[in-house]
């Protein structure tokens, strides 16, 4: 057994806590908490520039340093906040791995 172990293959390590994918968590996050003003469907955008919109992966990975930015960095998104420090933990991994 122990021989078995020594011969696999060394796993990556990514940096991340857990792997978390657009499937698995990204669309339910961005859909809770950003697409009330980020979302191409959206009238009232509450000031969210046209074209800054997070209802599809695309849109989040364009955006990403700007998503980054503003809510792990500086705090100021989402307006009204509400984002567990567990949320916003897999968001950062979501951000630097789920692509």
């Amino acid at each position: 057994m122990i021989l078995l172990l020594a011969c696999a293959e060394p796993v990556e390590d990514t940096g991340c806590a857990e792997i978390v994918t657009w499937e698995s968590w990204g669309e339910g996050f961005f859909r809770t908490y950003c697409e009330g003003c980020h979302s191409s469907t959206t009238v009232d955008r509450h000031g969210a520039p046209d074209g800054m919109d997070f209802d599809t992966l695309e849109g989040v990975k364009s955006w990403a340093g700007p998503i980054r930015d503003t809510v792990l960095v500086d705090g100021t998104m989402p307006l009204g906040g509400g984002v567990s420090e567990d949320e916003l933990a897999l968001l950062d991994d979501f951000l630097t791995c789920g692509f």
